[in-house]
């Protein structure tokens, strides 16, 4: 694969930012172009994917929710500024300024993808140049176009209002193509809206792609994206945008393929013996192709992960003699959610030592777990996040549940599909609702314990009209400060990164509040 990387940068010369624009668009370009699709394939993976060597593109997004609070206060090890999380942790206004202050050096999610956003458009300007099968070229087209809307996805909803709160505000710019183009309308925001009319274009032509290929060829267990990738993309883009029949279907065609499985957790080990013989507990890993419920893994572990495992289980720091434990840990409000039976409080959520000689529950799992340093762990394979089927059930439960009426049952007898299979059979009750109100909160309560730490809480919590939140920060052994994000608050929408604004003169940044004051 490094020689058509190599190749690759004989067409595009320059991915990143340097002039005006250019998060958007390349520097220069040359006249070779690869003599097959095969070629192009592979580019993908070295210019499109999010891939498991890749970070920028998650950094501080999970210390936003409610399924994360403040460990109990450490002295920071010698040099470490700690405000580096409070930024975003307290959704300040100038979050950047007061990262970088602290030393964090916090990487511009908005260029990284862009910059994948536009090895895809290169990918999809140089196909139709190419001389081979028509199959070839559908399974390139297919992958450029299904990871082109994924990002667009991501990036609208970071940066944008949620689509059902305000579709006519501004969203992101839209970069269609791998060269200049010849008006610098295109470096402007484009409208919610616009952005998502374009995810479900690129969605739908991914699809279709996908549909012209043999049925061997539209998903394979490896890392590319394929056609339950796409279709499970097109659920979740049809719930933000409240087409709950849209959603729906396409969440039944992933829930009907049998390709995939829900995870039994009951069969799956607490404890396992290690390397040196002794019993260490095992978590459910969702990132690799061995589970069955894996449509699509994306991106790096320690990108996801780094600022809620940080100090996880540290030995004794040789500067002050101190045991140090994370900053972070998994909100007593989303434990107390599991019922104590619930298999998922055991196999999702890791247990990690305190720093006192006891444990503390973490604020992230569902991943490769180091054995001894309790930690998300990179080995050959792993990766930050997946797609994976257990959210097309509840994509399609909350889709029915909306709908109402017979629609009911059908949510119902979806969230019991699911259940039983994240509980003992001894334990396992049928849940009933007695109200079409009480399922909804059901599914979105669900929604909160299945997924957790897998990238969807602060976007759902955007779509369900933006709670209020207050997280508490502790700024010494006595001390203690809330902040509060207030119901529809401004900073439910990030701010667009100071070097975005710097780079393109035409972008606009969001409404932003005043400093956030700890109470």
């Amino acid at each position: 694969m490094k020689k058509y990387i190599n190749i690759f940068a004989t067409i595009v010369a320059v991915f990143s930012a340097t002039s005006c624009g250019d998060f958007l668009e390349p520097n220069s370009t040359s006249e070779f172009v690869p003599k097959d699709a095969v070629s192009l394939n592979e580019l993908l993976l070295g210019e499109a994917y999010q891939r498991n060597d890749m970070t920028g593109f998650n950094v501080f997004l999970n210390l936003l929710d409610d399924d994360i609070e403040a460990a109990p206060y450490q002295t920071p090890i010698t040099g470490f500024d700690a405000n580096k999380y409070l930024a975003s942790y307290s959704w300040q206004p100038d979050m950047y300024k007061l990262m970088d202050a602290a030393g964090s050096g916090h990487t511009n999610m908005y260029e990284s993808y862009y910059s994948v956003i536009l090895g895809a458009n290169t990918i999809i300007d140089y196909l139709p140049k190419v001389n081979d099968t028509e199959d070839n070229k559908n399974k390139v087209k297919a992958q450029a176009y299904a990871l082109r809307g994924f990002y667009y996805f991501n990036l609208v909803n970071i940066f944008g209002k949620p689509y059902n709160s305000d579709s006519t505000a501004l969203g992101v710019p839209l970069k269609l193509q791998s060269g200049i183009e010849p008006s610098d309308d295109y470096l402007k925001r484009k409208t919610v809206a616009e952005v998502y009319a374009q995810i479900l274009s690129d969605l739908h032509t991914a699809e279709a792609a996908y549909l012209e290929l043999p049925e061997s060829e539209q998903w394979n267990d490896n890392f590319r994206t394929s056609l339950p990738m796409v279709q499970l993309m097109l659920s979740r883009t049809y719930l933000y945008m409240e087409n709950w029949t849209e959603a729906a279907r396409y969440a039944k065609k992933v829930m009907d393929d049998t390709r995939f499985q829900l995870v039994d957790l009951i069969n799956l080990p607490v404890e396992e013996l290690n390397e040196n013989g002794e019993y260490v507990r095992t978590y459910f890993d969702m990132t690799n192709y061995k589970c069955s419920e894996t449509i699509w893994p994306f991106g790096n572990v320690e990108d996801m992960f780094s600022w809620t495992s940080e100090y996880a289980n540290n030995p004794t720091n040789p500067a002050n003699g101190q045991n140090m434990h994370a900053y972070f840990k998994a909100s007593q409000s989303l434990l107390d959610s599991y019922l104590e039976w619930d298999l998922r409080l055991i196999h999702y959520i890791v247990q990690a030592p305190d720093g006192q000689g006891g444990e503390m529950a973490m604020a992230y799992g569902k991943v490769n777990i180091g054995q001894t340093s309790h930690k998300p762990s990179f080995v050959v394979g792993s990766f930050g996040r997946t797609l994976r089927l257990s959210e097309a059930y509840l994509n399609y439960a909350e889709a029915m549940a909306m709908l109402g009426g017979s629609g009911d049952e059908e949510a119902t007898a979806a969230l019991n599909k699911l259940l039983e299979k994240r509980f003992d059979p001894e334990d396992f009750e049928e849940v009933e609702f007695d109200s079409n109100a009480e399922l909804v909160q059901f599914v979105r309560d669900e929604r909160r314990r299945e997924l957790c730490y897998e990238g969807h809480r602060w976007f759902d919590l955007r779509r369900w009209g933006m709670p209020a939140i207050t997280h508490t920060w502790h700024d010494s052994e006595t001390q203690s400060s809330n902040y509060t994000l207030q119901e529809g608050d401004l900073l439910y929408t990030v701010p667009i990164p100071d070097e975005a604004l710097q780079s393109n003169k035409s972008l606009v940044q969001n409404e932003l509040p005043s400093k956030r004051l700890p109470q």
